[in-house]
């Protein structure tokens, strides 16, 4: 099957780009250019990483061992803590730009099954990206201790009662018959309130604690110069098309206009015919237009 006649075949697109060779070698240099004098334009972005540990801290405190265990608060909690005012504006102190625009330098990543969280600051000066991510780190902290419901110092005088009322039962135990540790479940429940009451009490003086503080980046990110450059290229060849294109229809409309004025010196007569004959055809195709 032959390809359609009004289809365009390869060649003339290699025709094309042969018979506008300059204007797109000029157009694309232009492009490459300025997409160049773009990416000069940015600048440097550095980035510093404070990773944080995080202490586990149930959401309530269970009445019995024999209960469920209460599930502890998820790092995704955390990590919303870190967009708290207190912390935001621990940032901007640092960076000495305003809190709405924190968060376009700001993210948070956690290390997966673990406890461990990643505050990341990018900044224009390295100095400042560590010390802003040193600054949010130490403010989360003091964040979690004061937010976070199983911290609260009700909670841990509930924890203290659960464990006093085990210890007399386990007492009026002992006075009656003699307790084996191994196989006693109030010794056992004694035990385990116990560890929870000095976990509980450890979390509430150390919420969390900062594993590695932010290094001073020794080198800016990756920009991606190349991008705008490209980009540019690209442009300057869309440019490129679109002018050889308009020059291809402007030099078809001068051929026209001097090939009529050629006709109408040599055989002025076979204008007038051709006109004569177009307007009767010209009126009836109107008249079919008014009917319709």
């Amino acid at each position: 099957m032959s390809t359609p006649a009004t289809l365009p075949l390869w060649s003339d697109y290699t025709q094309f780009v042969r018979r506008h060779a300059a204007v797109f070698g000029v157009l694309m240099l232009v492009g490459v250019l300025l997409g160049g004098a773009w990416s000069l334009r940015q600048t440097a972005v550095y980035s510093a990483t404070t990773s944080i540990e995080l202490a586990p801290v149930p959401k309530y405190i269970t009445l019995s061992t024999g209960d469920l265990v209460a599930p502890a608060v998820t790092i995704d909690t955390d990590a919303q803590l870190v967009l708290t005012p207190r912390v935001l504006g621990a940032i901007s102190d640092v960076l000495g730009i305003d809190p709405d625009r924190v968060r376009s330098h700001l993210s948070v990543t956690a290390a997966p099954l673990s406890r461990v969280l990643f505050i990341t600051i990018q900044a224009s000066s390295p100095t400042l990206a560590a010390r802003a991510a040193d600054a949010a780190a130490n403010q989360l902290i003091e964040v979690r201790g004061r937010t976070l419901g199983a911290l609260r110092q009700d909670q841990l005088r509930q924890l203290r009662f659960l464990v006093s009322s085990k210890e007399r039962d386990l007492a009026r135990q002992q006075s009656m018959r003699v307790v084996i540790p191994e196989s006693d479940d109030i010794f056992n429940e004694v035990v385990e309130f116990r560890a929870a009451l000095d976990e509980l009490q450890d979390a509430l003086q150390e919420p969390a604690r900062v594993l590695r503080p932010a290094a001073v980046p020794a080198a800016a990110d990756y920009r991606n110069t190349e991008v705008p450059v490209v980009s540019g290229l690209m442009l300057g060849m869309l440019a490129a098309v679109l002018t050889g294109a308009a020059r291809d229809r402007f030099s078809l409309l001068l051929d026209v206009r001097a090939l009529a004025r050629s006709l109408s010196r040599r055989r002025p007569d076979l204008l007038s015919t051709l006109s004569r004959r177009a307007t009767p055809v010209a009126t009836t195709i109107r008249e079919d237009n008014h009917v319709a």
